[in-house]
């Protein structure tokens, strides 16, 4: 085969392949701000934090509210950390307990809306989500990182991106907004995805009669 041949057999075999291609966030954090009912300054911060097969959920909101939620994927298991008084709980739910709570995220179908915002350093595709329960919600997404976990993405799924700007509404009288400031690809400490010492892990059903 002359060097022109292969030149051309090269040429070939690259068109097939992306220049950008996908980057898969296994380790690292999204810092998103929060705002409330269409604020202009920011009431809250929540934090992702991923390593591999654990997500960790953290917010923390000006008036006092705080928690922490820790998935594990290869267990299914998800613990919401909360301190009532002097004691501290970790309510667990175990995988099906997760997959009803998630239920009303099924079958969500997707629209695009016309423009792109550049939004901690990526730049994001926007798009509305229609749930099967009718509510609807924006979001804007980049499709330059992918999850290694789609529970990354519980709200969205089938989402091929990371929304680095979305909606939700909690209550009918409350919208949250959540505007990522920081994607911050970084090796994370194990210790924070494990359920701190000091807490004890009940049921839903403990949680409830010991309020």
């Amino acid at each position: 085969m002359n060097f022109r041949n292969l030149l051309c057999l090269f040429t070939f075999i690259l068109a097939g392949i992306p220049m950008f291609a996908q980057k898969i966030f296994s380790e690292g954090q999204i810092k998103y701000d929060i705002y409330l009912n269409n604020s202009d300054k920011p009431e809250g911060v929540f934090v992702i934090s991923v390593k591999g097969n654990f997500i960790r959920r953290e917010i923390s909101m000006n008036s006092g509210y705080h928690n922490i939620t820790l998935y594990n994927h290869q267990t299914g298991i998800t613990h919401s950390l909360s301190i009532q008084g002097d004691q501290k709980y970790a309510l667990e739910l175990k995988p099906d307990d997760v997959r009803k709570k998630n239920e009303r995220f099924n079958e969500a179908t997707y629209t695009s809306l016309e423009g792109v915002k550049k939004l901690a350093g990526y730049t994001c595709q926007g798009a509305e989500i229609n749930y099967k329960t009718g509510d609807k919600a924006k979001l804007y997404y980049t499709s330059d990182l992918t999850p290694m976990l789609e529970s990354l993405n519980t709200m969205f799924p089938g989402l091929k991106g990371i929304p680095l700007e979305y909606e939700v509404k909690s209550s009918p009288t409350l919208l949250m907004r959540f505007v990522a400031s920081l994607v911050d690809i970084k090796a994370i400490d194990a210790e924070i995805f494990k359920v701190p010492e000091g807490y004890k892990i009940v049921t839903p059903t403990e949680l409830e009669s010991a309020q």
